[in-house]
């Protein structure tokens, strides 16, 4: 192998490893809510914003990626390709007390460009990451004896796919959330 293509190759990582280097930002991790007043009112944050992922999010601990002989630069690096957020704390709604055991929430995610469980980039609707949606357990917040009522809250946890992504940057979606009752 010459001298150019090694140059090139370490020259293309550090440039990959440059791309997904986020910028640190301090960003909440959604906007609170007042909680709900009414019975069967659902308070939801009109937007969320889930923190840019970290370096050591995308990089295996403890991997070593030295290049040792010529095999070892053709290989490419190893990379998490799914990474995992909670959002426990993304709904509230008042219900009355004997309706607590027996709700359950659904979640749908859209992207802009319309693709169902995903969410795409910013500048380019095209590029997609899809999401598995998994529904956190609703918990019993509080109850108030005097209305007969109880505050509950939910939430979801995101398996977002990085390897379907095309291009780095912010990336974007409408969460629909639905309660029932079983």
């Amino acid at each position: 192998m010459s001298k150019t293509k090694v140059i090139s190759c370490i020259s293309a990582s550090i440039a990959f490893l440059a791309l997904i280097q986020p910028h640190t930002l301090a960003q909440t991790l959604f906007v609170e809510t007042s909680a709900p007043t009414e019975i069967n009112q659902l308070s939801i944050p009109q937007r969320i914003t889930i923190p840019p992922i970290a370096q050591t999010e995308i990089s295996p601990a403890g991997i070593n990626d030295s290049v040792k002989n010529q095999q070892d630069l053709l290989t490419p690096p190893s990379f998490h390709a799914v990474i995992t957020r909670e959002l426990p704390k993304l709904w509230q709604m008042r219900v009355p007390i004997d309706q607590v055991g027996s709700l359950y929430a659904t979640y749908e995610l859209r992207a802009e460009n319309g693709r169902n469980n995903a969410v795409s980039n910013e500048n380019a609707s095209n590029s997609t990451v899809q999401v598995v949606i998994e529904p956190l357990p609703i918990i019993e917040i509080s109850r108030d004896s005097n209305t007969n009522t109880a505050l509950v809250q939910g939430g979801m946890r995101l398996r977002m796919d990085l390897s379907t992504a095309q291009l780095a940057g912010g990336y974007s979606g409408d969460i629909t959330v639905t309660v029932n009752r079983r």
